[in-house]
């Protein structure tokens, strides 16, 4: 069953059944407006008690925000991942819990649901190794999207091996500490069938090269003009691309010193777990290392974990780079900081990741005049920026040359996922045309036999 990330890139979440076991392959939280709280708190399309475990592709909160709300609804089983992963989704469902108690209305779950899934994790043995579930065998590759990220490969015996892969989200080739999307396969791997992501199937991202120079004019603007250079970034896996690439740029010349603030426990957490995990780091991160540099250390760094920390942010004078979450602006300390700044022509708001329909990120990004946030029209009188090439997710020649290394049995079938549906539509018919694949765009809760 396909319960999440259909014509959307929010609430992951397949449900896959043999043999009177049950797997849930991610269980996120859906974003953006009105709809998307309505789905997050809706009946559950499968059974909750029947569930035998979950297993995390990653961290992120679209992957694995609901996990509590499943638990809380009957669910008693394993919830497995990396350790990195289950490192990160603690961090993630923490945060949402902490956030969901100052909110208005009831929260989806609370600290108490998050500590009783937290005991029930279970750490998966690592890239390329095998996790049996009872009739399933659960095999995790390096998807390269974020620390711990996986293409969680699932086998069973029907007469034979069958097996279907989840893509999960596919990073990009050359992205900076982590390693990159698995490319090399054994063909004892081969799938009969593919779940995929499509984010980006439509389109492709600038080059690196050409989105650092964006990047490194915008800080020398600010520098010049004094102005705040807002970045709305994911906690995991962006702040610290952005946090390394700073560095990159600073330890080079390329741009003055300026201070850079990541406001959020959430990032300062993340950062920690980023620090921690050095085994998924890839060889040019490690030879950093190894010269004594880590490369998430910068000396104009600083950190605003509490409240109070952060309103000072606010009371910074001249040029400074303020990082904060959420990366689509729906929550967060970035909306503060925007309130403040946006009608400030010496603004600069850098848009660094995907911005779903429906959220304040994609309205900054289409052009809005004005905006509202927390009660209020805010006039946008700042300069706004969409840097689509430091992206986390692997554009469309990025993913079709990602398939193009998948040893696929003959008559499977492609469903493509985790899309907007022009994504979709564009990237599934590149999959025929390219590849001679089936594929399918399933809608949410269609259900297929895998005969």
């Amino acid at each position: 069953m396909f319960a999440g990330a259909v014509g959307g890139v929010t609430g992951s979440c397949y449900h896959l059944t043999f043999d009177g076991t049950s797997l849930v392959i991610d269980c996120g939280t859906f974003q953006g407006g009105q709809i998307a709280d309505e789905l997050n708190r809706r009946p559950w399309p499968f059974d909750p008690t029947r569930v035998t475990a979950v297993v995390l592709t990653h961290g992120h909160l679209d992957h694995c925000g609901r996990v509590p709300l499943l638990g809380d609804n009957g669910f008693d089983g394993p919830v497995w991942g990396h350790s990195a992963t289950l490192d990160i989704a603690t961090l993630i469902m923490e945060d949402t819990a902490k956030i969901a108690a100052h909110s208005p209305g009831p929260p989806i779950y609370d600290r108490a649901a998050v500590e009783r899934i937290r005991g029930r994790m279970k750490r998966h043995p690592g890239y390329g190794k095998r996790q049996d579930i009872g009739p399933f065998t659960v095999e995790l590759f390096d998807a390269g999207h974020i620390l711990g990220s996986s293409h969680v490969r699932v086998s069973w015996d029907d007469g034979g091996e069958r097996a279907i892969l989840f893509s999960g989200d596919i990073g990009v080739v050359g992205s900076p500490i982590i390693r990159d999307p698995t490319s090399t396969w054994a063909p004892e791997a081969a799938v009969d069938w593919v779940v995929t992501e499509s984010t980006y199937g439509n389109r492709n991202h600038p080059d690196r090269a050409a989105a650092r120079d964006t990047f490194r004019d915008v800080i020398q603007r600010a520098l010049l003009d004094g102005g705040k250079v807002l970045i709305p970034a994911f906690a995991i896996g962006r702040t610290q691309e952005i946090l390394f690439e700073l560095d990159q740029m600073i330890q080079a010349g390329e741009v003055g010193r300026i201070p850079v603030v990541v406001d959020g426990p959430l990032s300062l957490s993340a950062t920690e777990v980023y620090r921690r995990h050095k085994g998924c780091y890839d060889e040019a991160a490690h030879e950093q290392l190894a010269r004594g540099d880590h490369p998430l250390d910068m000396d104009s760094f600083m950190g605003a974990r509490d409240g109070r920390q952060s309103s000072r942010v606010s009371d910074l004078r001249g040029a400074a780079i303020i990082i904060a979450g959420s990366g689509m602006c729906n929550g967060g300390r970035i909306r503060r900081h925007l309130a403040e700044n946006l009608d400030d022509p010496r603004t600069d708001v850098v848009l660094v990741g995907y911005q779903g329909a429906r959220t304040l990120g994609r309205a900054l990004e289409d052009g809005a005049k004005e905006v509202w946030i927390d009660n209020r029209q805010v006039p946008v009188q700042a300069r706004v920026t969409r840097i689509s090439g430091f992206s986390a997710h692997a554009d469309q020649d990025g993913l079709a040359t990602w398939y193009s290394t998948l040893p696929r049995k003959a008559g499977g079938t492609t469903f493509v996922t985790h899309g907007e549906d022009e994504s979709r539509d564009v990237y599934a018919r590149l999959l025929r045309d390219r590849f001679g694949a089936t594929t399918a765009i399933p809608q949410l809760d269609d259900v297929v036999t895998l005969a």
